[in-house]
């Protein structure tokens, strides 16, 4: 699925969650954020692809560096920082919709949001969980139990495709539709 198409999903769900106003501007960032998360694992994915035209080859040290920053301001601990850059280790040398895509990218990601900042751990799951699940309605599907290369799917939507295209369309819409009605 396209990167767009995630990320309205995942402010969808997101948006139908929050309860308050004053959390709604970072819930929605880091779902937003946690959505394009699992395609760090390729060139094409929307996130890498926009660091990538900003930092080009220093896509990987960008990334390191987020991290740096993540500890620096007391968003992780020293270990969910460890734990951060074996997963972007695991994203940058393993196939799209490898580790990324599976239980385990999933818990890990799980675990240092858990160990770290406990305030973003609902939308930040939300983009994630979203992401994979939106990805198992793909032809390729996804490697849940990774490095096991059985890709679990339900092929109803292609990548790029007026489908994919109209999905994002449609939670786009839905998200409008949420917003207006509880926050406004």
């Amino acid at each position: 699925m396209l990167g767009r198409t995630h990320m309205a999903i995942a402010l969808t769900a997101t948006a139908l969650t929050i309860k308050d106003p004053a959390q709604l501007p970072v819930s929605l960032a880091v779902a937003a954020a946690s959505s394009l998360l699992p395609d760090v694992d390729t060139p094409e994915g929307l996130l890498r692809y926009q660091l990538n035209k900003y930092t080009g080859i220093l896509t990987f040290p960008a990334l390191i560096a987020a991290g740096y920053f993540l500890f620096k301001y007391r968003y992780f601990s020293l270990l969910s920082l460890m734990l951060y850059l074996i997963y972007i280790i695991f994203a940058f040398i393993g196939p799209h919709r490898g580790f990324t895509h599976s239980i385990a990218g999933f818990g890990l990601f799980a675990f240092i949001l858990f160990i770290s900042d406990k305030a973003i751990i609902l939308p930040a799951m939300i983009g994630y969980s979203t992401h994979l699940v939106a990805d198992l309605f793909t032809p390729s599907g996804i490697p849940l139990f990774y490095p096991c290369s059985k890709s679990f799917k339900i092929p109803l939507i292609r990548t790029g495709s007026l489908l994919d295209l109209l999905t994002g369309l449609a939670f786009g819409i839905v998200f409008v539709a949420v917003l207006l009605q509880k926050f406004i």
